[in-house]
C-alpha cells in the first residue's frame, strides 16, 4: 500500500473501534504493524506513511580503499594461501590489521576465492584431556606409502598435543616397535635440541597397532621414563592431530608425485613438515606451532591485538571525518 492507502485504511479502521483487531486478522495486517503506522501518522502526518528508504548508517572500521588494494595485492602474490592465511600474513608483516572474514569477502567479490571442500566427518568437538604445556603428549600414529621400485614404505611421524609441532618424522621401512622407538628417540633428540629438557612427565599417546603394543617399544619407554597410553579402539578421532597430519602429509607428498626411492620421499616429507610448522594452525589462533613450542604464542597474540587496536583507531578517524565532509 502507498501512503494514501494507509491514511485510509487508519481512518476506517478507528472508526470501528472494537471491531478492528478482527478486521486487521483479516486483512493480514499484524498489530504491531497498524500501530506502527498509526503512530507514524500522528506524528508526522501522510508523510509519515511513505516509505522510507534505508540508508546505511556511519561505518567507522570499514577498511580504506589503500588497505584493500594491499590485500589483493598480496593475495594475487600468494595464490596458495587461503584467507585465513592471508589475514594472518597481513596482520603479522604488515603495517595494518585484517580479519579473515574481511579478506575473504575482498576477494570473492574479486572471484578470487575458492569454495571450501565439504568436511569430512567430524569428531568431537573437544577432546576431554586438554594438554596444559608442550612435551606433556606426544602423539605418534604411522601412515603407508608406496615407493615405486620399493613397495610399502611407513612414515611415524611425533607430534607435540600442546603446540602440534612434529618433533620428528621419518620414512622407515615397517612400523614394528623398533622404528617406533627410533621415530621417539629422534624427537627426544629434537626436543633437547631447541632447548627443552624433558625433565617433566611425559605421555606417548598412540594406537593400538602391533607395533605399539611390542615389548621393545615398552621397555625402550620405560628406560626413558615416558609414560604409554593408548587411544580408544576403532575411534582415531582421540589421536585426531597427529591423524590430521598425516593426511596433510600425504597431500603435500604422495598425492602430487611418484617417488622411485625412499630418499626422495625422505626429502619430500622433511620439506613438507618444515612447512607444516612454520603455518599459522587455526586451533593455535593462527600462531605457527614452532611459535607455540617456543613460548611464543602469547606475545604475538599481544603485538596482534595492538596493532588491530591501532587500525581500527585509524579507520574510525578516517571513514567519520571523510562522512562528516
Amino acid at each position: 500500500m502507498n501512503a494514501k492507502e494507509r491514511e485510509d485504511l487508519i481512518k476506517k479502521l478507528e472508526e470501528m473501534g472494537w471491531d478492528k483487531k478482527k478486521a486487521m486478522d483479516e486483512l493480514g495486517i499484524p498489530e504491531s504493524t497498524y500501530y506502527n503506522w498509526k503512530k507514524c501518522y500522528e506524528e508526522h502526518g501522510l508523510e509519515g506513511l511513505r516509505k522510507q528508504t534505508t540508508a546505511a548508517g556511519r561505518i567507522w572500521n570499514r577498511l580504506l580503499a589503500g588497505e584493500k588494494l594491499e590485500v589483493l595485492r598480496i593475495a594475487r602474490d600468494h595464490p596458495e594461501k587461503s584467507a585465513r592465511l592471508l589475514a594472518v600474513e597481513i596482520t603479522d608483516n604488515h603495517s595494518f590489521s585484517v580479519s579473515e572474514s574481511s579478506v575473504y569477502q575482498i576477494l570473492k567479490s574479486q572471484n578470487l576465492i575458492t569454495p571450501r571442500p565439504l568436511e569430512e566427518m567430524p569428531a568431537s568437538n573437544q577432546w576431554r584431556h586438554k594438554t596444559k604445556r608442550v612435551d606433556e603428549i606426544w602423539q605418534c600414529d604411522a601412515t603407508h606409502v608406496f615407493v615405486a621400485g620399493w613397495g610399502y614404505y611407513k612414515i611415524i611421524p611425533v607430534l607435540d598435543d600442546h603446540s602440534r609441532r612434529v618433533l620428528s618424522c621419518d620414512v622407515h621401512k615397517d612400523e614394528s616397535s623398533f622404528s617406533i622407538s627410533d621415530a621417539v628417540e629422534m624427537a627426544r633428540e629434537e626436543a633437547r635440541r631447541l632447548g627443552h629438557k624433558l625433565d617433566l612427565p611425559l605421555t606417548l599417546l598412540s594406537d593400538n597397532g602391533a607395533g605399539f603394543k611390542g615389548s621393545i617399544l615398552e621397555g625402550y619407554l620405560s628406560m626413558t621414563g615416558i609414560r604409554h597410553i593408548y587411544g580408544k579402539p576403532y575411534h582415531p578421532q582421540t589421536q585426531g592431530k597427529v591423524e590430521r597430519f598425516n593426511r596433510t602429509i600425504k597431500q603435500r607428498t604422495t598425492y602430487l608425485m611418484v617417488y622411485c626411492s625412499p630418499e626422495e620421499l625422505r626429502e619430500a616429507v622433511k620439506k613438507a613438515v618444515d612447512e607444516y610448522n612454520v603455518r599459522p594452525h587455526e586451533s593455535l589462533s593462527n600462531v605457527s606451532p614452532n611459535d607455540v613450542y617456543a613460548g611464543r604464542k602469547e606475545e604475538i597474540l599481544q603485538r596482534r591485538a595492538e596493532k588491530k587496536r591501532l587500525t581500527l583507531e585509524r579507520r574510525k578517524m578516517y571513514n567519520l571525518t571523510r562522512q562528516d565532509n
